[in-house]
């Protein structure tokens, strides 16, 4: 009896040691959110990509994968869906995605933070989509990108994103 509590002991303070291991969901936003404001407070980084319209960076492991017309471009990362909506009529100081989703997702939005520079308008937002994964999005004046994440996943998930939105330019026509 007495080793059967032992082992149990034991595998209780494994499993706890484990869990413990793994950020917390707020500490992944707050680290996302940092990095995200550091971001949008620098130079974008050069494209790296284009469609027929766009030209934006995308960070490692992300491609193109559609791009179904000048303002809808989708992106995959691994089994990762990611999608860029450019709003060309919005200036970098719009705020129509951002009130957008106040509106209309209010009761979803976990944590969101906005940013102000120069001018320039931006927000990144966690979203409960489901039991394991989270909606985030990252938006600059008019370009929102959104994707899902797991708990593990949102902090580099809220940064990438940011960076790709902050990259985003329409090409000369």
């Amino acid at each position: 009896m007495f080793r059967q509590c032992t082992k149990l002991l034991v595998l209780c303070v494994f499993i706890l040691n484990i869990a413990a291991c793994g950020k917390s969901l707020d500490s992944q936003m707050s680290q996302g959110f940092s990095e995200a404001d550091t971001i949008f407070n620098s130079k974008p980084k050069d494209s790296t990509a284009s469609s027929e319209h766009l030209q934006f960076y995308l960070p490692n492991g992300y491609k193109v994968k559609t791009s179904s017309d000048e303002t809808n471009i989708i992106l995959s990362k691994g089994k990762g869906i990611y999608s860029i909506f450019i709003n060309p009529n919005e200036s970098q100081d719009s705020q129509r995605f951002y009130n957008a989703m106040n509106k209309n997702l209010k009761d979803d939005i976990i944590k969101e933070q906005t940013y102000k520079k120069n001018g320039r308008f931006g927000f990144a937002s966690v979203l409960k989509k489901d039991n394991e994964n989270y909606e985030v999005i990252a938006s600059t004046g008019g370009v929102k990108v959104t994707g899902l994440a797991n708990n593990n996943d949102i902090s580099k998930t809220i940064s990438e994103l940011m960076t790709i939105a902050l990259s985003v330019q329409v090409k000369n026509k």
